[in-house]
């Protein structure tokens, strides 16, 4: 006879970076919400991520890797979304940090309000230096509105939502992010969504960090954990950072964003594509459609 099913199944999609992996598996095992199991989906890794995971020595982490990389979250996500056995699914990117009350607050809320989807606030933090803090999950409504932005770490939703819904969708069949894409969908098919307004998600944006799949650093994550252990007032900290990058009217991203007509004219998947080249998992290549957008355009030095 198996085990119980947990309450949550939280599903960590990787490739190819042990070095970060080890923290977002430590933000996972420390949660106050201890109902859980996590799916590590390794997206065709030839690393040694498989003894990173193995390394916690913790029965509720369980390894799956995929013989084949198929260069985005979506197909990973799928995969776990097949082997969840939890009421609820959440997402954490490998290179992300919750802090430990991340899952009990969005448990409790969709338990509250017999919601779909819930969602904290996360920081999305910029390189080193630049000052870049930029705050997802808040809207003048303080609901979710259409098109918001959710970084997938932020969100539990019920496991059968995706009976309804459908799960996640190849990114070179999108022009616009599969994790936007599945959010959307959500909201449209009319799902109930519970806002969380609690910071609880710390996002390092890959795309943000040129070459950061070959360079694979992990010392923000690293300090960030230590942080969130030792020091009584980190919350209040970080709220101060969010307030004066705001203040100073630091920049939302080091990436452009194009404008909708011209996203509208991209083949599909280009942007992920742009993404991956950013990070230095694919080669730049020209598009003729975009005329005057160039690779130092997209991330702006």
């Amino acid at each position: 006879m198996g085990s119980p099913a947990p309450l949550v199944s939280v599903i960590t999609a990787t490739y190819n970076w042990s070095s970060v992996l080890r923290y977002a598996i430590q933000s996972v095992l420390w949660q106050t919400c201890q109902d859980l199991e996590m799916l590590i989906i390794g997206d065709g890794c030839t690393d040694d991520s498989e003894e990173v995971v193995a390394s916690f020595r913790d029965s509720r982490l369980r390894w799956h890797n995929l013989p084949h990389n198929s260069g985005s979250q979506s197909t990973p996500n799928n995969v776990g979304l097949e082997l969840a056995r939890g009421k609820y699914v959440a997402y954490l990117g490998h290179d992300d940090v919750w802090y430990p009350t991340h899952l009990a607050l969005l448990t409790k809320a969709l338990q509250e309000t017999d919601a779909d989807v819930a969602y904290s606030l996360a920081v999305m933090i910029g390189p080193p230096g630049s000052g870049v803090r930029v705050l997802t999950g808040l809207s003048g409504s303080g609901h979710y509105e259409r098109g918001m932005g959710l970084p997938p770490s932020s969100v539990l939703h019920t496991r059968d939502l995706v009976g309804r819904v459908g799960g996640w969708k190849d990114y070179r069949t999108l022009r616009i992010p599969p994790d936007h894409e599945f959010i959307l969908r959500a909201y449209d098919y009319g799902v109930r969504f519970a806002a969380v307004n609690a910071l609880t998600v710390f996002k390092f944006n890959s795309a943000w960090r040129r070459n950061s799949y070959q360079d694979k650093p992990s010392h923000e994550q690293a300090e960030y954990v230590r942080r969130i252990r030792e020091d009584k007032n980190f919350l209040a900290g970080e709220l101060l950072e969010i307030a004066t990058a705001y203040a100073l009217n630091r920049p939302r991203s080091r990436i452009a964003v194009l404008p909708r007509s011209i996203v509208n004219l991209l083949p599909p998947g280009w942007q992920v594509n742009q993404w991956r080249r950013i990070r230095g998992l694919q080669e730049w290549a020209g598009c003729p459609i975009l005329l005057s957008f160039r690779a130092s355009v997209l991330f702006r030095k």
